[in-house]
């Protein structure tokens, strides 16, 4: 999601309610869509301000997942002088009444707590006592000179949220965009895992290496729930949105991410091994500088996970790669360079400084045929996408919106448990949370 925003809320404009979508273009399709798939758009929330990230997650226990949102908060611009940045985000949950034009804002934490650039949530059973409570990373290479990173956990009660610090806002010089729950360790007790990121200065952190824009960190399991408060710092690379998977298929867990302030990769993975800890290997350096790498389960239908990545470049400055999305040929030694495959085309960001384009991506069966597409933001391309799966392995790049930029969220889910995924954005430019529904 827009990792270097604009920080001017746009007003959405010119959106139909019902939106009949076409191709870019047939180069990387095997053949157009017989009909054009045409969905209706919902709001969620028409003013969130700063919206940013969002998951589909079931938190509240209803019969369908809810919307877990974060919104930076609203920015002044007072006249000649700099923006004013706000001091704290917001998280919500928005769960879905009668239809999906009837959602209830459920609060989690507001501006009070002082939780700046609020990023992507994640929902964890973290205190083991039956329920699912929320965990949140923080901050950001704008305000990162004031410490403002932080990763929180709140532990869902009767009536309200315990707010537990892992980073406290001001403590540290590294900023958090998501953590993973998992067991890296392998001793029984789910740990946190994160990569914490500092612009422009690079950060020393482990003795004998030099200073680096991002460290790969995880927050040790406790016996009893929760994570300790001293992370133990694995490596350096990575970036925003990590992955933790069996990336060698050797049975234990490793990490991977794509990379955007550390220099030297666009996509890189750190491998878990006995001997040396964990090591880390270029993926790929072509692609530029990056936002997401995943793994997409069944990705081409032959029951295989493959590894989809998006870079985040802007082609009017001298030197950028393509803004595109790629999935990956995993050599037979994944130590070895991997080889991209284009999947997306006509993604273009805006030539404005700072900005850069696409943005993030999820997957899921978008036009109900069966298979697995891809749904993604244009980010500094004000336009969201879903890219179609055709035979052969081929993708075609449809529009979903217009005038919708620096978009997160990208979720595709079935929220209303009518066997169909509903797509779900959380639009930063005009401050919305919307969901498209297929008409057929």
């Amino acid at each position: 999601m827009h990792l270097r925003p604009r920080l001017r809320a746009l007003r959405l404009t010119g959106l139909t309610a019902v939106l009949c979508l076409s191709g870019l273009g047939p180069a990387n399709a095997s053949k157009p869509s017989a009909e054009p798939v045409a969905f209706t758009r919902h709001v969620v929330d028409p003013a969130l301000p700063g919206a940013a990230f969002a998951i589909a997650a079931d938190v509240l226990g209803g019969p369908a997942p809810e919307l877990v949102a974060s919104g930076f908060g609203t920015f002044l611009f007072p006249p000649g002088g700099p923006p004013v940045q706000p001091a704290g985000g917001e998280l919500a949950i928005y769960r879905k009444g009668g239809s999906l034009d009837e959602w209830t804002k459920v609060p989690v934490f507001g501006a009070e707590e002082k939780i700046a650039f609020p990023n992507m949530p994640a929902a964890a059973d973290v205190d083991r006592d039956g329920d699912r409570d929320l965990i949140v990373p923080g901050g950001f290479f704008q305000c990162a000179p004031a410490k403002c990173g932080s990763l929180t956990w709140w532990e869902r009660q009767r009536t309200a949220w315990k707010r537990h610090d892992l980073v406290a806002p001001g403590s540290g010089p590294l900023f958090y965009h998501k953590a993973v729950v998992a067991d890296l360790d392998r001793d029984g007790r789910r740990d946190l895992v994160t990569i914490g990121e500092a612009f422009p200065a690079p950060v020393a952190l482990l003795p004998g290496l030099p200073p680096a824009n991002a460290w790969v960190q995880m927050f040790p399991g406790l016996r009893g729930g929760g994570f300790a408060t001293t992370p133990v710092t694995l490596g350096p690379g990575g970036g925003a949105l990590p992955e933790v998977a069996d990336v060698d298929r050797d049975g234990d867990l490793d990490v991977a991410s794509a990379q955007y302030f550390q220099p030297g990769a666009s996509h890189v993975w750190l491998e878990q091994t006995r001997k040396d800890g964990f090591v880390p290997h270029v993926i790929d350096t072509g692609e530029g500088k990056a936002i997401q790498l995943s793994l997409v389960r069944n990705l081409y239908g032959d029951h295989r996970s493959r590894w989809v990545g998006s870079n985040h470049t802007n082609t009017a400055t001298p030197g950028e790669p393509e803004s595109r999305i790629v999935s990956y040929a995993v050599p037979a030694d994944p130590r070895n360079p991997w080889t991209a495959t284009p999947l997306s085309e006509g993604i273009v960001s805006r030539p404005r400084p700072g900005q850069g384009a696409p943005g993030v991506f999820g997957h899921g069966d978008v036009d109900g045929d069966g298979d697995v597409d891809l749904l993604v933001s244009g980010d500094g391309d004000p336009r969201l996408f879903w890219l179609e799966q055709h035979s052969g392995r081929r993708f075609e790049t449809h529009v979903l919106a217009e005038n919708a930029g620096q978009a997160g969220g990208a979720i595709v889910a079935d929220l209303d448990r009518d066997r169909r995924d509903e797509l779900a954005f959380t639009i930063f430019e005009s401050n919305t949370v919307a969901v498209w529904s297929r008409d057929r």
